[in-house]
């Protein structure tokens, strides 16, 4: 799997200066690829709220992973014929199948089922403003976020 790097910089000449430099070395030696990640300015608050929605995003995270083997066991039980058939039952839009112990295989899992291609959205990343206002504060896009993709 492709290893994805995101550098966060403050927008000041220095480290412009640095970022340019940077931009320069990965074209000239071709060992990676650079897209421009924009996110928004969200209302951030203060520091104890930031490391209450960081403890919440855990919590979201460890629940969606816990998500995935509860359905991977459960078909595992339904399916038993052989350890085989259940791998190929767990293939997610004929991509690979999910370990259960590696997240960035879970992740690709997830954006192979919505037959999207991981380097593309990231590569084209936007905020959707719409459905998550940057107007709101950062615990509530978390709840939002969590009402989303939870059950």
């Amino acid at each position: 799997m492709t290893d994805l790097w995101l550098i966060s910089v403050p927008l000041d000449k220095t480290t412009s200066a640095s970022v340019e430099k940077l931009k320069h070395t990965i074209t000239k030696t071709q060992v990676a690829s650079y897209w421009n990640f924009s996110i928004p300015d969200l209302k951030v608050g203060v520091l104890d709220s930031l490391l209450s929605v960081s403890d919440n995003l855990s919590n979201l995270d460890i629940l969606t992973e816990s998500v995935i083997k509860q359905t991977c066991q459960c078909m595992n039980k339904v399916m038993e014929p052989t350890e085989e058939v259940v791998r190929q039952n767990i293939l997610v839009n004929g991509g690979p199948s999910i370990n259960q112990s590696n997240a960035p295989a879970q992740l690709k899992a997830y954006f192979t089922s919505l037959r999207v291609n991981l380097m593309e959205y990231v590569a084209k990343f936007q905020w959707d403003k719409a459905k998550y206002s940057t107007a709101l504060p950062l615990s509530s896009l978390v709840e939002i976020i969590g009402k989303v993709y939870t059950i």
